[in-house]
């Protein structure tokens, strides 16, 4: 399954890069509630629960409010609520602006959205009269409480009262961004000191390269120039149409959103790594899973993970011929999994404990991309 952005006829004004405060903030919101997902914050996230972290201490919360963003927490789950998300191309905008243009949606495109969220994707039955086809709405209602009470409670008040809905929803927006501020401040000025480089690429590589270097998930095709993304769902967005805006996320980390549903811009809002963080991808991460399941090479990473040791001295203590370890030394030098250092016409070989130590963490953040 992919999501593929068409570039045929595509602009260079119809692909807006920037950053969205409404988007941080529910990406934010979504790396709270689903911190398992989020090595690289969940750190904050339990610091928002504990008051207590030693590294990336978190903003406490007032418990009413976390009691509040669990209790919305399928608007910004996996599948995103669209509102969530600039629903033009525009970027930059402030914070009260984004909340405005969701007070503005008409009630229905409201409901319709709010359904698609609360259901869990937009794949399914249309939901576009929600508000008074009953039909729609017990479809909705079923899915619903198939997925969670919590789901369930959401399409029942909508139901009831969808302006009081979005009223709640608002004012939740509103005290998470003040209680967040500082978080959300800090995250801000990481994307803002990254979009002039990211604008760069855009000009000087153009839009295809520029793209499918956000993430190892996408790659880049010609005839007709197209982006492809490694998604768990199919679509086709034609850019020059639609208009594309990218957005860089601290706090989206590790996921690669792809959002393209009718009547709205597409958004991709890719996660900005840590200082100094690799880029894992799926390739990387089962080259080098592939490479420990060797028994010989095991045998030799369990040696050098003691100490640093040459060829010869391995050889000696492995029964191994040297021709043989150093065809595996090699594998293991190719994984990224040794390092290597010389003394005059010596090599001494050593497991590079942390590229061992992050194949788990690599993993899941190739899993949850």
């Amino acid at each position: 399954m992919s999501v593929v952005l068409q570039l045929s006829g595509a602009a260079p004004t119809d692909i807006s890069v920037g950053a969205s405060p409404l988007a941080e903030l529910t990406a934010a919101l979504h790396a709270y509630t689903e911190a398992e997902h989020h090595l690289g914050t969940v750190r904050w996230a339990r610091g928002l629960d504990t008051e207590d972290s030693p590294d990336e201490p978190g903003t406490a919360l007032d418990p009413g409010l976390r009691l509040r963003i669990m209790g919305w927490a399928p608007l910004w789950a996996s599948y995103r609520a669209r509102y969530l998300l600039p629903m033009s191309a525009d970027a930059d905008r402030p914070f009260d602006a984004e909340l405005a243009d969701i007070a503005d949606l008409p009630l229905p495109r409201f409901a319709e959205l709010t359904g698609y969220a609360v259901r869990g994707g937009n794949s399914g039955a249309p939901l576009e009269r929600v508000l008074h086809d009953s039909a729609q709405r017990e479809s909705l209602l079923a899915a619903a409480e198939l997925r969670s009470t919590t789901r369930a409670e959401l399409a029942r008040r909508l139901f009831d009262d969808p302006e009081a809905l979005r009223d709640d929803l608002l004012a939740l927006l509103a005290d998470a961004a003040d209680a967040l501020e500082p978080d959300l401040l800090r995250a801000a000025r990481t994307i803002g000191a990254h979009l002039p480089a990211l604008r760069t690429d855009l000009a000087h590589d153009g839009p295809g390269e520029a793209l499918a270097g956000l993430d190892p998930s996408a790659s880049y095709r010609s005839g007709p120039p197209r982006v492809v993304f490694d998604k768990f769902h199919h679509g086709i967005v034609n850019v020059a149409t639609t208009g594309l805006l990218v957005l860089p996320s601290v706090f989206g980390r590790p996921h690669l959103l792809v959002k393209h549903e009718p009547g709205a811009a597409a958004v991709v809002q890719y996660p900005l790594l840590s200082e100094g963080a690799a880029r894992p991808g799926y390739a990387a991460v089962n080259r080098r899973l592939d490479v420990l399941r060797d028994p010989a090479r095991q045998r030799i990473a369990r040696a050098i993970a003691r100490e640093p040791l040459t060829p010869s001295e391995l050889a000696a203590r492995s029964g191994m011929t040297l021709p043989q370890v150093s065809r595996h030394l090699a594998r293991l030098r190719e994984a990224d999994l040794v390092t290597v250092d010389r003394d005059g016409r010596r090599a001494y070989y050593q497991l590079d404990l942390d590229s061992v130590r992050r194949i788990g963490e690599d993993l899941l953040t190739a899993l949850f991309r």
